[in-house]
């Protein structure tokens, strides 16, 4: 089966790691798209691709600065732009998706790449995220994430 596993911004550049590298010794083809991880070293990739096409001036250029938000947020849209045609030119049975940075935002592309192939959203400790009203990025609250769902998901609690 061919896996697109996608975290966005690299929120968990481990869990990643350890997701891709277990799919991939199942005999599936993974690729993680991802962004460059700004706060240290992220594992090689074992057995699967990663792609680091989100996000690459603020990760890149700009890492710990204060600039690096305001960039974050400019090259927000272009990156979801580059983020959906590489599914498409992938062409993976699922996509699985870790976060969503901009859940307001995000359902948009994300229903679009729904309409094309099964996805899977990963709901990383939603019983923190029930509490403080919180959406399905570990940094994001937002009505909207909770109005529409994708048709699969998988939930993820670090407690």
């Amino acid at each position: 089966m061919r896996i697109a596993l996608v975290d966005p911004l690299a929120y968990t550049p481990p869990y990643d790691h350890a997701l891709a590298t277990a799919l991939a010794a199942e005999g599936h083809a993974v690729t993680l798209l991802t962004s460059r991880f700004p706060h240290g070293r992220t594992p090689e990739p074992e057995g699967y691709g990663r792609e680091e096409l989100f996000a690459p001036v603020s990760t890149r250029v700009f890492r710990r600065s204060p600039l690096r938000l305001a960039a974050k947020g400019l090259e927000y849209g272009p990156s979801v732009a580059r983020l959906v045609r590489r599914i498409e030119r992938l062409d993976p049975d699922v996509v699985h998706v870790q976060w969503l940075p901009r859940p307001e935002l995000d359902l948009r592309w994300l229903r679009r790449v729904a309409d094309e192939r099964p996805v899977v959203l990963t709901a990383h400790d939603v019983s923190a995220c029930r509490a403080n009203g919180s959406s399905a990025s570990p940094t994001r609250s937002s009505r909207a994430s909770r109005s529409r769902r994708p048709e699969a998901g998988r939930c993820s609690s670090s407690g």
